[in-house]
């Protein structure tokens, strides 16, 4: 029989001189899984705010669809609106498509609102059914970071613009720029306005012009409507 020898293991000493270096490969280790974790979140919550601030855009141009409401009926977008009213506070603007008759026309229309949460809300009236309310921007339910929603639009007052017209003043084109910012945490007392705004948030623009294409389009200024 073959017998082992000089095997040797680990005293008490040893492994308490040891401790030491565990902990801190455990305390690395804890960081660096916090620290990716993080960050980790931060880009899924900027991932949204790209892909909601897309999708709102994309339903002001082309229309929003609403069960029970736009069911066989063609979607009021921008892009092929009869007339375009600006409220005059500028955080909103109403949509109006062509109609078969003038009785029908004021009964299709949808409305696009920046809402007290700097969140980006529609309603509309097709024919006798309507919807209100319906969030736009953010796709998901509100969350507050502090005080503050986590998603916001950042430039409500200024978001859709003329910028071409024809001859006529009429205007050709309707530019639409939505400036969002997402919230990760809240502002520390110790961070300046300018810290919290640089560690603490995320911010990017969309923009893109919109063809009016509908030779009997207009678009005016007036005071804000509850309908």
């Amino acid at each position: 029989m073959k017998i082992l020898k000089n095997n040797k293991g680990y005293s008490l000493i040893e492994i308490i001189a040891g401790l030491p270096l565990v902990a801190l490969v455990f305390v690395i280790f804890g960081i660096g899984t916090v620290h990716f974790v993080t960050n980790f979140q931060e880009v899924k919550l900027y991932s949204q705010l790209q892909q909601d601030l897309f999708e709102a855009i994309e339903v002001m141009r082309h229309g929003y669809m609403c069960e029970g409401v736009t069911d066989n009926e063609g979607l009021i977008g921008i892009a092929t609106a009869k007339k375009v009213t600006i409220s005059a506070s500028g955080n909103s603007i109403k949509v109006m498509p062509l109609t078969l008759n003038t009785v029908e026309e004021e009964h299709y229309w949808v409305r696009y609102i920046v809402n007290d949460d700097m969140q980006l809300e529609t309603k509309g009236s097709y024919g006798i059914n309507r919807y209100q309310n319906k969030m736009l921007f953010p796709a998901t339910p509100i969350k507050y970071i502090g005080r503050e929603p986590q998603f916001t639009i950042k430039n409500p007052m200024q978001i859709w613009n003329v910028t071409e017209t024809d001859a006529q003043g009429n205007p050709l084109m309707l530019n639409i720029k939505l400036i969002g910012q997402v919230r990760f945490r809240e502002k520390t007392r110790d961070q300046t306005n300018e810290d919290d705004i640089r560690k603490n948030t995320k911010t990017i623009t969309y923009e893109t012009s919109v063809f009016l294409g509908n030779s009997h389009a207009s678009l005016k200024i007036e005071e804000e409507e509850e309908e």
